[in-house]
């Protein structure tokens, strides 16, 4: 929903998530080493250098916060049966996504630090182009786009949690989206802001690596107050349009979420007992 855990887990980057699994895919991101390198167009030496930080990484959360992870998700499956009309429980697990997401992005602070310490001059100029070159793009092509590509991705992950969808949940959610519209301008505006900032701090190792541990670990202090408070209020009714979605959900959709939780769960579990040698 934000800069959602991918490529863009380091500097302004847009959501790219390659990951079949919505969780793995908050909590990993569907990490694209490779677009993060092709953004700062890094030579074969730094590759190898930022991979190896990005394992580290990526070990903690395998080693730390994954188990608890798959742990909470259980919880939600067993509440779908019991759960009445009024309940909550899809915005609950929007917020356990959102919750493990920022964990996970603070656990990447070390190889966006270091990251950033290895790059060159001319390495922030390529970034700097391609980056203006797509919010350019982004601004030149208006919200039409965007929101349907918005829908889209809603549709199929609600598709991939709960089942085939109704007529009418189809409908509730176009309009949702259509009455209730994502704030591109604000995000973009943000994203340019956060970038101005990135660069500002180039000529300063010291300031750079305050503002990258910042933006990993607290990335919500350094958006504009447009853009916080737009997304602040979106999410809360994108957490309220969960609440209704729910009333909707027939005996058949419900079961398919404990499915889905369980398999969630097990996915996360199987990654973590790989990630030790477990087979």
């Amino acid at each position: 929903m934000k800069k959602t855990l991918t490529g863009m887990m380091f500097l302004f980057l847009t959501a790219c998530s390659s990951s079949s699994n919505p969780v793995l895919d908050a909590v990993i991101g569907g990490m694209s080493v490779t677009q993060v390198e092709g953004y700062f167009d890094l030579d074969q030496k730094q590759e190898k250098e930022f991979e190896k930080e990005i394992k580290k990484d990526l070990q903690r959360i395998q080693q730390q916060q994954l188990q608890e992870f798959a742990q909470a998700i259980r919880k939600f499956d067993v509440r779908v049966p019991v759960e009445k009309t009024d309940s909550e429980i899809l915005s609950e697990v929007f917020d356990k996504l959102e919750g493990e997401y920022k964990k996970a992005s603070g656990a990447f602070q070390n190889s966006a630090v270091h990251l950033v310490g290895m790059l060159r001059e001319e390495q922030f100029v390529h970034f700097e182009k391609q980056v203006r070159t797509e919010i350019q793009k982004a601004r030149a092509e208006g919200i039409n786009p965007k929101n349907d590509e918005l829908l889209a991705r809603y549709k199929k992950q609600i598709k991939y949690w709960v089942g085939p969808t109704t007529v009418h949940q189809n409908h509730l959610l176009q309009q949702f989206v259509i009455k209730e519209p994502f704030p591109w301008k604000e995000r973009l505006d943000n994203r340019e802001k956060m970038l101005n900032q990135f660069l500002s701090n180039r000529q300063d190792a010291k300031k750079m690596r305050q503002f990258i541990a910042q933006f990993m670990t607290d990335y919500d202090s350094l958006r504009t107050t447009e853009y916080a408070e737009a997304m602040n209020g979106y999410e809360d009714r994108f957490k309220g349009f969960l609440n209704k979605f729910w009333t909707t959900l027939d005996y058949g959709q419900k079961q398919q979420l404990r499915v889905s939780l369980n398999k969630q769960a097990q996915e996360v579990e199987r990654y973590v007992m790989n990630s030790h040698g477990v087979k």
